[in-house]
Protein backbone atom coordinates (compact mmCIF):
# COMPACT_ATOMS: atom_id res chain seq x y z
CA UNK A 1 0.00 0.00 0.00
CA UNK A 2 1.21 3.47 -0.71
CA UNK A 3 0.90 6.13 1.98
CA UNK A 4 -1.22 9.21 1.18
CA UNK A 5 -2.05 12.28 3.24
CA UNK A 6 -5.75 13.16 3.26
CA UNK A 7 -6.95 16.70 3.93
CA UNK A 8 -8.35 17.26 7.42
CA UNK A 9 -11.76 18.37 6.13
CA UNK A 10 -12.25 15.19 4.10
CA UNK A 11 -12.28 12.90 7.15
CA UNK A 12 -14.14 13.79 10.33
CA UNK A 13 -13.24 12.07 13.60
CA UNK A 14 -15.82 9.27 13.29
CA UNK A 15 -14.92 8.53 9.67
CA UNK A 16 -11.22 8.43 10.49
CA UNK A 17 -11.95 6.21 13.50
CA UNK A 18 -13.79 3.86 11.12
CA UNK A 19 -10.82 3.92 8.77
CA UNK A 20 -8.30 3.20 11.56
CA UNK A 21 -10.41 0.22 12.65
CA UNK A 22 -10.37 -1.16 9.08
CA UNK A 23 -6.58 -0.81 8.92
CA UNK A 24 -6.12 -2.57 12.28
CA UNK A 25 -8.45 -5.44 11.33
CA UNK A 26 -6.72 -5.92 8.00
CA UNK A 27 -9.48 -8.06 6.51
CA UNK A 28 -12.90 -7.46 4.92
CA UNK A 29 -15.61 -6.56 7.47
CA UNK A 30 -19.26 -5.53 7.36
CA UNK A 31 -20.96 -2.42 8.78
CA UNK A 32 -22.03 -4.17 12.01
CA UNK A 33 -18.46 -5.31 12.69
CA UNK A 34 -17.28 -1.76 12.04
CA UNK A 35 -19.95 -0.38 14.37
CA UNK A 36 -18.77 -2.61 17.22
CA UNK A 37 -15.04 -2.34 16.54
CA UNK A 38 -14.96 1.43 15.99
CA UNK A 39 -17.40 2.11 18.86
CA UNK A 40 -19.98 3.81 16.64
CA UNK A 41 -23.57 4.43 17.70
CA UNK A 42 -25.35 2.43 14.99
CA UNK A 43 -24.84 0.38 11.82
CA UNK A 44 -26.19 3.30 9.77
CA UNK A 45 -23.40 5.56 11.10
CA UNK A 46 -20.88 2.86 10.23
CA UNK A 47 -22.40 2.48 6.76
CA UNK A 48 -22.32 6.26 6.16
CA UNK A 49 -18.65 6.39 7.21
CA UNK A 50 -17.82 3.40 5.02
CA UNK A 51 -19.56 5.00 2.03
CA UNK A 52 -17.56 8.20 2.53
CA UNK A 53 -14.34 6.14 2.63
CA UNK A 54 -15.40 4.34 -0.57
CA UNK A 55 -16.14 7.70 -2.24
CA UNK A 56 -12.68 8.95 -1.25
CA UNK A 57 -11.12 5.82 -2.79
CA UNK A 58 -9.61 4.65 0.48
CA UNK A 59 -11.82 1.59 0.95
CA UNK A 60 -13.37 -0.88 -1.48
CA UNK A 61 -16.54 -2.93 -1.13
CA UNK A 62 -16.30 -6.58 -2.16
CA UNK A 63 -18.98 -8.84 -3.68
CA UNK A 64 -20.14 -9.90 -0.20
CA UNK A 65 -20.82 -6.30 0.94
CA UNK A 66 -17.72 -6.29 3.12
CA UNK A 67 -15.24 -3.42 3.19
CA UNK A 68 -11.45 -3.52 3.09
CA UNK A 69 -8.76 -0.80 3.01
CA UNK A 70 -7.48 0.08 -0.43
CA UNK A 71 -5.26 3.08 0.37
CA UNK A 72 -3.35 3.67 3.60
CA UNK A 73 -3.56 7.32 4.61
CA UNK A 74 -2.14 9.36 7.43
CA UNK A 75 -3.74 12.20 9.30
CA UNK A 76 -1.82 15.38 10.06
CA UNK A 77 0.18 14.96 13.25
CA UNK A 78 0.17 11.14 13.17
CA UNK A 79 2.48 8.45 11.83
CA UNK A 80 1.64 4.80 11.07
CA UNK A 81 3.89 2.28 12.80
CA UNK A 82 2.68 -1.04 11.43
CA UNK A 83 -1.06 -1.03 12.09
CA UNK A 84 -0.83 1.47 14.93
CA UNK A 85 -1.36 5.19 14.52
CA UNK A 86 0.98 7.17 16.79
CA UNK A 87 1.11 10.94 17.35
CA UNK A 88 4.29 12.41 15.85
CA UNK A 89 5.07 14.07 19.18
CA UNK A 90 5.39 10.61 20.76
CA UNK A 91 8.11 9.65 18.27
CA UNK A 92 10.16 12.69 19.28
CA UNK A 93 9.49 11.96 22.96
CA UNK A 94 10.81 8.42 22.55
CA UNK A 95 13.88 9.72 20.71
CA UNK A 96 14.66 12.00 23.66
CA UNK A 97 14.13 9.10 26.07
CA UNK A 98 16.70 7.13 24.04
CA UNK A 99 19.13 10.05 24.30
CA UNK A 100 18.48 10.21 28.06
CA UNK A 101 19.24 6.51 28.42
CA UNK A 102 22.54 7.11 26.61
CA UNK A 103 23.36 10.02 28.91
CA UNK A 104 22.59 7.93 32.01
CA UNK A 105 24.78 5.13 30.62
CA UNK A 106 27.65 7.64 30.37
CA UNK A 107 26.89 9.11 33.80
CA UNK A 108 26.79 5.88 35.83
CA UNK A 109 30.47 4.88 35.37
CA UNK A 110 31.54 8.41 36.31
CA UNK A 111 29.48 8.25 39.50
CA UNK A 112 30.77 4.77 40.38
CA UNK A 113 34.44 5.77 40.18
CA UNK A 114 33.85 9.19 41.76
CA UNK A 115 35.00 11.13 38.71
CA UNK A 116 33.95 14.75 38.43
CA UNK A 117 31.05 15.60 36.18
CA UNK A 118 30.87 18.94 34.42
CA UNK A 119 27.91 21.20 35.08
CA UNK A 120 27.19 21.30 31.36
CA UNK A 121 26.48 17.55 31.40
CA UNK A 122 23.88 18.01 34.15
CA UNK A 123 22.34 20.85 32.14
CA UNK A 124 22.23 18.59 29.09
CA UNK A 125 20.40 15.91 31.11
CA UNK A 126 17.87 18.43 32.42
CA UNK A 127 17.21 19.69 28.90
CA UNK A 128 16.77 16.11 27.66
CA UNK A 129 14.33 15.24 30.48
CA UNK A 130 12.31 18.42 29.90
CA UNK A 131 12.24 17.87 26.12
CA UNK A 132 11.11 14.25 26.44
CA UNK A 133 8.44 15.26 28.94
CA UNK A 134 7.11 18.07 26.76
CA UNK A 135 6.87 15.87 23.67
CA UNK A 136 5.21 12.99 25.52
CA UNK A 137 2.69 15.28 27.25
CA UNK A 138 1.92 16.95 23.91
CA UNK A 139 1.42 13.54 22.31
CA UNK A 140 -0.98 12.54 25.07
CA UNK A 141 -2.92 15.81 24.79
CA UNK A 142 -3.02 15.49 20.98
CA UNK A 143 -4.35 11.95 21.23
CA UNK A 144 -7.03 12.92 23.77
CA UNK A 145 -8.05 15.92 21.63
CA UNK A 146 -8.38 13.75 18.51
CA UNK A 147 -10.61 11.21 20.28
CA UNK A 148 -13.20 13.89 21.07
Amino acid sequence: MRLVLVAEDELNAATFQTYVYLVKVGKPVGPRDVMRGANLSSPSVAYRNLQKLVDLGLVIKDNYSNYVVKEKVSKKGYVWVGKTLIPSFAIFGFIFIGVLIGEVAILIPHLLVGASIQESFWLLMVVTVVSASIFLVQALQFRIKQKR
